[in-house]
């Protein structure tokens, strides 16, 4: 494994999970839902439900700090911790999927994610605050582009910082 792990941040619906099959290709990739999923036995809006959003953030942070590969796929909400932009920022490259709102809500507004739930305004109103946090990763990327040409340019950036 590369001793600079990528880490993709970005909102809700930028396209992040999409990513693995297009970079598993090119290293060891890991979503980091997939893995709470499977240490916790429940998909992640069931753990919301049931323990709430701090004792996800705190399982969240603990899996963060345990998982090692070339690219690792974050949820939207890791930058709500300071600590992890701090160990996502040390350890590797924070990478950040840019999308508009409009475009994030309607890649979302149907699906059954905790936070969507809330309606569009609570979202819009979590989007503006994350994005700031988001803004403290190395690199933008314009997320509107194809899943494949997103993946061309983290390998791309990947291979000029090896």
């Amino acid at each position: 494994m590369n001793d600079n792990p990528f880490y993709i941040v970005g909102f809700m619906g930028t396209g992040k999970s999409t990513l693995f099959s297009f970079l598993k290709e090119y290293g060891e990739v890991i979503d980091l839902d997939l893995v709470i999923e499977s240490m916790t036995g429940m998909e992640i809006a069931t753990y919301f439900d049931r323990y709430g959003e701090s004792a996800f953030r705190d399982v969240e942070s603990k899996v963060l700090q345990q998982v090692t590969a070339d690219y690792i796929l974050t949820g939207g909400g890791v930058v709500e911790r300071s600590e992890n932009i701090c160990w996502m920022r040390e350890r590797g490259t924070m990478i950040h999927l840019n999308l508009p709102f409009d475009m994030c809500w309607e890649r979302i507004k149907d699906s059954a994610r905790p936070l969507v739930k809330r309606g569009r305004e609570d979202v819009h109103a979590l989007f503006q605050r994350r994005d700031q946090l988001y803004r403290k990763a190395s690199v933008s990327i314009d997320a509107s582009q194809s899943p494949e040409d997103i993946a061309k340019q983290i390998i791309r950036i990947k291979g000029e910082k090896v």
